[in-house]
């Protein structure tokens, strides 16, 4: 019964918009099987990645540093209903000087890009595209599995 309940609760929140410091899309389970064939995939070709879990996996929409000054706000906040998830078709490595991570691009990055546009706008922000150059993407793996790690 407890698994039941448990995997109730996770369809009801699927492909939704949620606050969590950040603002983030939750990815339907559609989703998150196309990601779970790029991850083995992944596992396949490069030795250093370690998967990042199912429950971290999801479209970072709004940095919290972003978002920080409304926190008030956006917490109670209904989000309109998020854009598609249209994954790219191939795994991207990033680099910085510490951190090397596996993506996987969305391609309708102009329509996340006006989804963000609009949650800023109805924040009462004039700025409504405070990461110009953010490319949305979903996270696979990094060299600790930890999401906090991932090149951002």
């Amino acid at each position: 019964m407890k698994q039941l309940l448990t995997e109730w609760r996770k369809f009801l929140v699927e492909g939704e918009v949620k606050y969590s410091g950040i603002l983030k899309i939750k990815l339907d389970s559609a989703i998150v099987a196309d990601i779970q064939r790029f991850q083995e995939d992944l596992k396949k070709d490069e030795e250093g990645a370690i998967m990042l879990p199912e429950k971290a996996l999801h479209v970072t929409l709004i940095h919290q540093s972003i978002l920080e000054p409304h926190r008030k706000q956006v917490k109670d906040m209904e989000f309109p209903s998020s854009p598609d998830v249209i994954l790219g078709d191939k795994i991207i490595e990033k680099t910085s000087p510490e951190k090397k991570s596996w993506v996987v691009e969305l391609k309708n990055q102009d329509e996340m890009r006006n989804y963000v546009a609009t949650v800023m706008a109805s924040l009462g922000s004039e700025n409504t595209n405070p990461e110009p150059d953010r490319v949305f993407h979903i996270s696979l793996a990094n060299l600790t599995g930890d999401p906090k790690d991932s090149v951002r």
